[in-house]
C-alpha cells in the first residue's frame, strides 16, 4: 500500500466533531479541526437540556470543549472553513481560509473592557436575536477558545475608519485592526465532514405567523429562553408583554414531513425536544398548560418511549392528535389555534405562547460547499453515503459523521462520530499508538506535611443550581470553616475562564487542597483534577461536591432546605479535603485483545475494526454461521 499521512482533518466542530477529534487524538493521530465560528460546540452550546435524561447539555458538553482545547494532539483552527480538498486518498491537501478576528488570540485575556466600551449593538444570532451583541464580542459565556472576535461587517473602525474604543480600552495589546484572511495547506490522509444542519425558518408558512405574532417563536428561539445562560436566564416569557404564559402550544413537524415544500423527510428529533421543552416548561412555571399538537409521536430511542409516558403521566403534558391549519391573534396578544381533530372535525384552542417545532435541514450554502470538494448529495441535500457504510461519502478517504448526512440527535450523531473515526482508522491503517502524545505538565509541588489550605468554589451553574440554592450563602458558609483559605463563588465553573480563575487562586493564596461545589464528578472530575495538575499541584488534591444532582435538582420546591443541605455537602467536601493526599498513578499492561459477542452485521463490522487497528480479536456466535438478521434482508 502507497505510504498515506496519519493526520486526519475534521470539518466542523459541534458534539459530533469534537467526539471525532477526540477519538482520533487518543489513538494517536494528528487532528486538526476547523470551525466557520468563533467558538467549538455547535448547535448543542445552544442547548438547554438534553432528552430523555434532562441533562444540562452544557454540563455535557464542556468537559470535552476544553478537554478538545487542551489535547495536545489537536490543533484548532477557529473562524475557519474549507475550500478545496486536492490529491489523492490518503494524501489529500485542504486549502483553509482563516478569516482575519481583529484580535490576537495570544495577548487576549477575555477580560471583556473592549466589550464594555463598544458602543455598536447587533443582534446576537447565538440567542437567535432575542437580545443584542457588540461588533467585538464573545460568541457565547462558555465559549471555547475564550477569546474576543471582532464582526468586521458592523465594526465603525473596519466599515467607516471611526471609533477605535475597543483598542484604547485593551491594556493587553490585542486588538489589531491590520489582521486579514489567510489562506492556509493542510497535508492530511483522511476528512471527516461534522458541518452540522441548520434548523429550518417557518416564514415560509405564513398561516402560522411566524414574525408577524410576537409570541409565535420557533423551538430553537424557546431553547434559548429556557438556558440558564440565555437572554431570559432561564425564564419563560411572552415576547409580547414579557409576562409567563399561562398555557403553551407546541405545533409538530413545521418542515418537516412536508411534500409540498420538498421536505418529506422526518428530522427524527422534534418530537422528543418538544416533550422535553415541554416538561422543562412545567418545571419552570407551575401550574402552566402544555399541548403538544402532533401527527404521530415518533419516541424510537433508547429510552424515549418511557419518556414519553412520562411527559404525558407524570408531569401532564397534554397531546392533542391534529393538523395545526392556522393561528389568529386574539387583542391582547394571546393566540387562537385552528386545527383540525382525528375525526376529522374542526376546533379551536387559545394559548399565551406557540412553540413551531422547526425541522432540520442541510447547512446553508450546502450545494456549493459539496461542489467545492467534490462529494455528492442526497435528493434533499445532505451528504450522500454508501449502503451499508454510513460514514463513507462518494469521495474515498472522505468521511461522515452528525448530521451532515442526514438528521439526528445526539446521541446518534456521538455515535456516527466514533463510527468516522473507525473508518478513517481503517482506511488509513492507523493503529493506537502505544505513545500517544502527551501533554506537559510543571513539577508538583511536595505539600507533604503542610497544613491543608483549603479553596472552596461554588457553581452557580446559571440557574440550575443558583434558581434554588443561596450560593452567595453558601459561599459564606464555607469562608467560615476550618482549613478554608479562600472561597468564591463562579457563574460556570467548568468554563474555560472559571478554570483559569481557579488556577490564579491557587497560587494568590498557595492553595494545596481544592473543593469545587457543582455538578456531577462522572462528567466533570477529570477537568478539574487536570487544572490542578496545570498549576502544579498533585490531581488527587481535588475534591468535589454534587450541589447539583443531589441538592438543587432533587430539592428544586424546598430553596431554604436545599440551601441548608448545600452547605452541609460543601462541609462534608472540606473535611475530606483535610484528609487528602498526594498519590501516584502507576501504569499497567494491558493484554491487546477484545472479545466481540455476536456476529451479525454490528459485530463483524466491530471486529474488523479492531483488528485493523492492532488488536487479536475473539469473534463468539452462538448460531453455525455468521451475519445474524443480516441473511434475512
Amino acid at each position: 500500500m502507497a505510504f498515506r499521512n496519519k493526520s486526519i482533518l475534521v470539518v466542523g466542530a459541534g458534539i459530533a466533531g469534537i467526539q471525532a477529534s477526540l477519538d482520533l487524538a487518543e489513538m494517536g493521530a494528528n487532528v486538526h479541526l476547523i470551525e466557520q465560528t468563533p467558538s467549538i460546540g455547535g448547535r448543542m452550546a445552544q442547548l438547554d437540556k438534553t432528552f430523555p435524561t434532562n441533562d444540562c447539555s452544557l454540563c455535557i458538553l464542556s468537559p470535552k470543549m476544553s478537554e478538545c482545547a487542551r489535547h495536545p494532539g489537536i490543533t484548532l483552527h477557529i473562524n475557519s472553513s474549507l475550500l478545496s480538498i486536492d490529491g489523492e486518498p490518503g494524501n489529500f491537501t485542504c486549502r483553509i481560509r482563516k478569516s482575519a478576528t481583529y484580535v490576537d488570540p495570544d495577548k487576549c485575556v477575555a477580560c471583556g473592557l473592549c466589550e464594555e466600551r463598544c458602543p455598536t449593538k447587533i443582534t446576537d444570532e447565538f440567542d437567535m436575536g432575542q437580545r443584542t451583541r457588540k461588533a467585538i464580542y464573545r460568541y457565547f459565556l462558555q465559549s471555547v477558545p475564550s477569546n474576543y472576535v471582532i464582526d468586521a461587517e458592523h465594526c465603525l473602525r473596519l466599515t467607516k475608519g471611526v471609533c477605535g474604543l475597543c483598542e484604547r480600552a485593551c491594556t493587553a495589546e490585542a486588538i489589531n485592526f491590520e489582521d486579514t484572511d489567510k489562506e492556509i495547506d493542510i497535508d492530511c490522509g483522511a476528512v471527516i465532514l461534522a458541518t452540522g444542519i441548520d434548523s429550518f425558518d417557518p416564514i415560509v408558512y405564513g398561516q402560522y405567523g411566524y414574525k408577524e405574532f410576537p409570541n409565535v417563536v420557533t423551538s430553537l428561539e424557546f431553547e434559548r429562553m429556557l438556558c440558564a445562560s440565555g437572554p431570559q436566564m432561564g425564564h419563560v416569557v411572552c415576547p409580547a408583554n414579557d409576562k409567563p404564559p399561562k398555557n403553551i402550544a407546541f405545533i409538530q413537524c413545521v418542515g418537516s414531513r412536508d411534500r409540498e415544500n420538498g421536505r418529506n423527510y422526518c428530522s427524527s428529533v422534534c418530537c422528543m425536544y418538544a416533550i422535553k421543552e415541554a416538561i422543562i416548561a412545567k418545571e419552570h412555571i407551575k401550574g402552566l398548560n402544555a399541548t403538544i399538537f402532533f401527527m404521530d409521536v415518533r419516541a424510537f430511542g433508547k429510552e424515549f418511549d418511557k419518556y414519553y409516558e412520562r411527559a404525558e403521566e407524570q408531569f401532564g403534558v397534554e397531546f392533542v392528535r391534529s393538523r395545526v391549519a392556522k393561528i389568529t391573534e386574539l387583542p391582547g396578544g394571546d393566540l387562537r389555534l385552528h386545527f383540525a381533530r382525528q375525526d376529522g372535525g374542526r376546533d379551536t384552542r387559545d394559548f399565551s405562547l406557540v412553540v413551531l417545532s422547526v425541522g432540520l435541514q442541510p447547512r446553508k450554502g450546502m450545494s456549493e460547499f459539496a461542489e467545492s470538494i467534490d462529494v455528492k448529495l442526497n435528493e434533499y441535500g445532505f451528504c450522500r453515503t454508501v449502503d451499508y457504510r454510513p460514514q463513507d461519502t462518494s469521495r474515498p478517504g472522505v468521511f461522515v459523521c452528525g448530521a451532515i448526512s442526514g438528521p439526528k440527535d445526539i446521541p446518534e450523531s456521538v455515535m456516527a462520530a466514533s463510527a468516522a473515526v473507525a473508518r478513517a482508522a481503517r482506511f488509513l491503517g492507523l493503529e493506537r499508538q502505544k505513545k500517544v502524545s502527551k501533554k506537559e505538565f510543571p513539577p508538583e509541588r511536595n505539600v507533604i506535611g503542610d497544613r491543608p489550605r483549603i479553596g472552596a468554589f461554588i457553581c452557580h451553574c446559571g440557574i440550575n443550581i443558583a434558581g434554588v440554592v443561596d450560593v452567595p450563602a453558601v459561599v459564606e458558609y464555607a469562608k467560615s470553616l476550618e482549613n478554608v483559605e479562600h472561597a468564591e463563588d463562579l457563574l460556570y465553573a467548568c468554563s474555560q475562564d472559571c478554570m483559569e480563575t481557579i488556577k490564579r487562586r491557587v497560587k494568590e493564596h498557595n492553595l494545596n487542597r481544592v473543593l469545587v461545589a457543582a455538578c456531577t464528578p462522572r462528567t466533570h472530575e477529570p477537568l478539574f483534577r487536570e487544572t490542578l495538575r496545570e498549576v502544579g499541584l498533585n490531581q488527587y488534591l481535588f475534591e468535589m461536591a454534587n450541589i447539583r444532582d443531589q441538592c438543587s435538582w432533587a430539592h428544586m420546591n424546598e430553596p431554604e432546605l436545599a440551601t441548608e443541605k448545600a452547605k452541609e455537602l460543601v462541609e462534608m467536601g472540606v473535611a475530606k479535603a483535610r484528609q487528602l493526599t498526594p498519590l501516584q498513578k502507576l501504569p499497567v499492561d494491558i493484554d491487546p485483545k477484545a472479545l466481540v459477542i455476536g456476529g451479525g452485521l454490528a459485530g463483524m463490522t466491530a471486529a474488523l475494526a479492531l483488528a485493523d487497528a492492532g488488536y487479536r480479536v475473539f469473534l463468539v456466535e452462538k448460531e453455525d454461521e455468521l451475519g445474524g438478521n443480516l441473511r434475512s434482508v
